[in-house]
């Protein structure tokens, strides 16, 4: 699969390591565990997700 439009959470069910950062990989296991409805468009001025990255 391949990139999605950005996306990230501030939700505090989440670690602060899922919140610091902003997906844009459909593939990517870290933004998969955030909930459609914890997920805020856009990249919330965070920096991209290491395993988005890595994805390509």
């Amino acid at each position: 699969m391949g990139p999605d439009p950005a996306y990230h959470t501030d939700s505090p069910e989440y670690e602060p390591k899922h919140r610091e950062v902003y997906h844009d990989h459909n593939d990517c296991p870290d933004g998969k565990r955030i909930e459609k409805r914890h997920r805020k468009d856009g990249k919330g001025g965070k920096e991209r997700c290491k395993e988005c990255i890595r994805l390509g």
